[in-house]
């Protein structure tokens, strides 16, 4: 259903050229400076703070809400730092919960070395900057989301008319700190107000220290009334303004009905989350950092009862030689879980120092190749030939392969627990659904087990993998269960020479030991639904095992223990996240895609208010599904998204209904 455009492509892009002299970092791309030495600090307070009024804006925002800030030109993240400094001053005064969205676009970034050195030159913003330093990114084109509390930077790489396209939300505050206007025409052209403007409301603030003629011209063009103001320093004028609907008469680009922003549910609403797994148990906490009254039921007795509950999953990205949303997907997700994971978990319940992907056959290690001809940073990714792996490995591989140095393994469970132990709301374990019906705007849920009653909630999210699809049999959700099983070995029958430091894959994977275990798996049926261990299967997990590591010793007779879990896959094998909307108006309203899939309605998306979804992410969970909460918890609050909006696009629950009435299936 998406757009095919080519902008969150990951692939590496060119860091900032930058010469340190006296006066302090010099751009060499575009022959201009960062910021004035010595007074950086006044000098984006005076430009950028002041005019936008966020002093003000910041105390007053009520509890709950959010204040979003656009920034074109991150450099040394400067204008960031105070931004978020300030907020913390005016928000500890007010002492009730909202929250601070801050993006930020920068198609050249400053590698993590120029950005640390840049920013010792404010002391005063140190513990700041150390946070962000901590989860500052690898120069990879795309969406990166950065939590601090309640505080989220989305930085994303790229230029600023291919990443203002991709931003859905609302804007509030507006700094254009791009280079010189003369020599970084790009940044300042018509087509990037215009899409600033697609983004601003009637209070939307915008501020620059440029007064030039063109910047002021095309601002104007945009709707926004400028006014010139006293610049900083020696720089005589800068610009301030506030967007003026009222201005323009242009409307925005079309989107399907369906791609559209949802209605918003209001701050403090009541929403159950079904199902204690990681999708569940990630969007609760990204529901509840929000303001939302959440309670997590579950049918099982304890958290993470099904395809969560297992001790090892892996952490890392199958990505494409070519354009795909997958990949794109898969390499967001893969980095914010590896951030969320050192502020979530304790180290001891996962790893981050490697994975290796071993090729199968040369048609793979041909294509791992092209992948690396895109040119991802060695630190993120390399390709490696069977001697380097079996160094990384500390064991002999007959493969060469991907090496992932920052990925690994993590406990589902255990982070599930973590999860959950940060609610405020104990979860209704033993308590399965029963009815769910709407009642007007709400959702009555009919429960039985340990909660046993009948609750009205202001929003469901179905987080409970297969088993979302039984209560909307007019959608026909095309969930599709897929069995797996994964077999234990305890290390002390295992020698040395047979765990792996790091987890290897390939056709299946093995993992280095927890609590005194090693995981080897999993196999992949599609037609079993068998919830036993099966002695074929611990044979065919220890074959994968010996295709991995070919000096094994081990057979299954030391297998101590298995698990089994169930897998919810889509036809597109990604996941379904959003809200749901209602099959016959659907069949209705968009009768005519059945004639022209590219048509144009007028007609709105007929939205089931209030019932969401966040299911379907296979086998990998555990890099789709906390990025996909917070999507989901996005669109529901109504803050701006933390991915592209052809990503979110693809994601849309509804994709599948209507594709099959573009092929005329329904």
């Amino acid at each position: 259903m998406a757009k095919k455009i080519l902008f969150s492509d990951p692939q590496a892009l060119p860091n900032a050229v930058i010469d340190w002299r006296a006066e302090g970092p010099f751009a060499s791309n575009f022959d201009d400076i960062y910021a004035t030495k010595g007074d950086a600090v006044k000098e984006k307070t005076h430009v950028f703070l002041n005019p936008n009024n966020l002093s003000q804006r910041m105390a007053e925002l009520p509890a709950d809400k959010y204040l979003s800030v656009l920034e074109l030109g991150f450099g040394g993240g400067l204008n960031f730092l105070l931004t978020w400094q300030l907020w913390r001053q005016q928000r500890a005064q007010v002492r009730q919960p909202a929250r601070l969205i801050y993006t930020s676009i920068e198609a050249f970034p400053m590698s993590l070395q120029d950005l640390q050195k840049c920013q010792q030159q404010w002391p005063d913003l140190a513990a700041l900057a150390t946070q962000l330093q901590s989860q500052y990114p690898l120069p990879i084109k795309g969406f990166h989301c950065l939590e601090f509390g309640d505080v989220c930077l989305h930085l994303i790489l790229g230029s600023a008319e291919e990443a203002l396209a991709q931003i859905q939300g609302r804007v509030d505050a507006v700094y254009l700190d791009g280079f010189n206007p003369v020599k970084n025409q790009a940044m300042w052209g018509k087509k990037v107000m215009q899409h600033i403007a697609n983004l601003s409301h009637a209070d939307t603030t915008i501020a620059t220290y440029s007064a030039a003629r063109l910047v002021k011209e095309n601002l104007a063009q945009a709707g926004f009334e400028v006014t010139t103001q006293q610049g900083y320093g020696q720089k005589r004028n800068q610009l301030s303004g506030l967007f003026k609907p009222s201005l323009v008469d242009t409307k925005p680009a079309y989107l399907p009905p369906w791609q559209q922003a949802i209605k918003p549910l209001p701050a403090g609403a009541k929403i159950a989350v079904i199902g204690a797994g990681i999708s569940g148990c990630y969007t609760a906490l990204a529901l509840q950092k929000r303001g939302y009254q959440v309670q997590l039921i579950d049918q099982g007795d304890q958290i993470a009862p099904a395809a969560s509950g297992n001790q090892q999953g892996i952490l890392y990205a199958k990505l494409p030689d070519s354009v795909t949303l997958t990949g794109q997907f898969h390499q967001q997700g893969l980095q914010y879980s590896l951030l969320r994971l050192a502020q979530d978990l304790d180290p001891q319940y996962w790893q981050a120092n490697g994975l290796l992907q071993l090729a199968q056959n040369q048609n793979e290690a041909n294509q791992m190749q092209r992948v690396i001809a895109r040119d991802f940073p060695s630190q993120w990714l390399n390709f490696i030939d069977a001697g380097q792996a079996s160094k990384v490995a500390e064991q002999r591989l007959d493969q060469s392969g991907l090496f992932f140095p920052q990925a690994g393994w993590a406990s589902p469970r255990d982070w599930c627990q973590a999860l959950v132990d940060q609610l405020h709301l104990s979860p209704w374990l033993n308590t399965c659904l029963t009815d769910l019906k709407q009642v007007k705007t709400q959702w009555s849920l009919g429960l039985q087990g340990d909660h046993s009653r009948v609750e009205i909630f202001d929003g469901v999210v179905l987080c409970n993998a297969n088993d979302a699809k039984l209560w909307l049999p007019d959608l026909d959700l095309p969930l599709k269960a897929i069995r797996g099983q994964v077999s234990y070995v305890a290390s002390q029958y295992a020698s040395s020479q047979e765990a792996p430091v790091r987890v290897v894959c390939g056709d299946g994977y093995v993992t280095p030991p927890m609590d005194g275990y090693m995981a080897i798996g999993a196999s992949y049926n599609l037609t079993s639904s068998d919830r036993a261990e099966t002695a074929s299967d611990h044979e065919d997990n220890m074959q994968r095992l010996k295709q991995l590591l070919p000096d094994t010793k081990l057979t299954a007779k030391d297998i101590s223990h298995g698990w089994v879990g169930f897998r919810a896959t889509t036809p597109d094998y990604l996941p379904m996240i959003g809200q749901l909307a209602n099959g016959e108006a659907m069949l209705a309203n968009f009768a005519h895609l059945r004639k022209d899939k590219n048509y144009r309605f007028d007609k709105p998306m007929p939205w089931l208010a209030g019932l969401y979804i966040n299911a379907g992410h296979g086998s990998k969970g555990l890099i789709t599904a906390p990025l996909g909460a917070e999507l989901l918890a996005a669109q529901i609050s109504g803050e701006p998204l933390p991915l592209s909006q052809y990503v979110a696009a693809g994601l849309e629950p509804n994709r599948f209904f209507l594709r099959d009435m573009m092929r005329r299936k329904r």
